[in-house]
């Protein structure tokens, strides 16, 4: 996902003009005034401090034996046999760390793969998923791809508890008879909540109730910060659950291109599914044989890595508390995963904030709309960054920000 996106609203604006390109492949149009103008300080040789940079191999996060164990393998992949699940040593190997058996998984090259799987095979065109708002703008480009609509229920942040998830609207939302899934983020990207245990039980009582198979996104499920990690959702038993996770974060390796789905539920609803989900992954069988012959050895490395990458994420959400906490500058809590989000005073419209950022403070940030935020004055920033350049970025936003007051 570009670091800015695409213009709010507004008719979308196909690329060169052309005739031949379908309106769901070029759903949103053309970058907006932020890309632009990151591209245009950029291409004048400007050296931006990016506070939105969630790859981690730019920050020197991923583990150093990733690659070696995938040389390793390697020389092991040199017969290719197919499978639509994937190679069985791999699955043993994610059945052994996340529970289930080797048939409950499908591999995938990306979590984002994995949903447009999903997607194919829960709805219909027209049909529409429930997704949680605000959130990563991913699963609705991903659904405009296969034609199918989103259906947003809120989580609303109350301070200073955090996040809190509407029930209600998220029952309302699985009962509609237009919605065939329910997308739930464990933890939320970029809330950081977790769902609390009534929470998770209104969760898959409402997608029972309402015909609604449950996808579980917890890719960032390991990252715990204010919050400790709950048991994972993944492995439901009540209701058709598909749990989606993958080596872009557990290992900080996105480069890797692998992913899967764990499919759990009443046996006969699984039953129902696995062979529509086995066609889906023979039509495509996309998942680098290398990295899955490397999976038992990787997921090795996965309790190290993870660590790693939490110390590096409490140095700076502590940093971002230390500079950007007190005041009319507030932190919000962040129970887990990658980014942080900061409240800060509303001198100037959020687009306005952001441009000015860039232009003055030539600093990079993230505005609340990209992730449909529904209040003003909330920028996120990325907790990856080395701890030097994450600190340097903050105490250039609260600089920049403090300015704005004395014009």
């Amino acid at each position: 996902m570009d670091a800015v996106g695409a213009d709010r609203g507004g008719a979308a604006a196909l690329p060169g003009g052309s005739g031949h390109v379908s309106a769901r492949a070029w759903p949103e149009g053309g970058p907006n005034a932020l890309a632009r103008e990151r591209e245009r300080l950029l291409a004048a040789g400007v050296e931006l401090l990016d506070l939105t940079d969630s790859n981690p191999t730019r920050h020197g996060l991923t583990h150093p034996a990733v690659l070696e164990a995938v040389a390793r393998a390697a020389r092991r992949a040199h017969r290719y046999t197919p499978d639509p699940h994937g190679p069985l040593a791999a699955r043993e190997a994610l059945a052994g760390r996340f529970g289930g058996g080797p048939d409950d998984y499908w591999l995938t090259a990306s979590t984002s793969e994995a949903y447009g799987w999903l997607l194919t095979l829960l709805a219909d065109p027209g049909d529409a998923v429930g997704v949680p708002a605000p959130g990563y703008p991913l699963v609705a480009p991903l659904a405009a791809l296969a034609s199918v609509r989103t259906a947003p229920y809120a989580i609303h942040h109350l301070h200073p508890y955090g996040w809190v998830l509407d029930t209600g609207e998220l029952a309302a939302v699985a009962a509609r008879p237009d919605v065939r899934a329910v997308v739930v983020v464990q933890p939320g990207n970029p809330t950081g909540a977790y769902a609390d245990a009534a929470e998770r039980a209104a969760v898959v009582g409402a997608c029972a109730a309402g015909g609604a198979a449950l996808v579980v996104d917890e890719v960032f499920a390991p990252f715990a910060l204010d919050e400790p990690a709950p048991a994972r959702l993944s492995g439901e038993a009540a209701v058709l659950t598909f749990g989606l996770d993958g080596l872009s974060k557990l290992l900080c390796a996105p480069q890797l291109k692998v992913g899967w789905v764990r499919v759990s539920g009443p046996r006969d609803e699984v039953a129902a599914v696995a062979p529509a989900l086995d066609a889906i992954a023979d039509a495509y069988l996309s998942v680098n044989a290398p990295v899955a012959a490397a999976l038992p050895e990787l997921l090795a490395l996965a309790d190290e890595s993870v660590a790693a990458t939490r110390r590096r994420l409490a140095t700076n959400l502590a940093c971002a508390r230390a500079v950007l906490d007190d005041g009319p500058y507030r932190v919000r809590r962040c129970g887990g995963g990658w980014t942080v989000l900061v409240d800060v005073p509303r001198y100037l419209p959020d687009d306005d904030m952001v441009l000015t950022l860039l232009r003055q403070a030539h600093l990079a940030v993230h505005p609340g709309w990209f992730y449909d935020l529904p209040t003003t004055g909330t920028l996120a920033l990325s907790l990856l960054p080395e701890p030097a350049a994450f600190a340097a970025g903050c105490r250039r936003l609260r600089a920049a920000v403090d300015a704005l007051d004395r014009r």
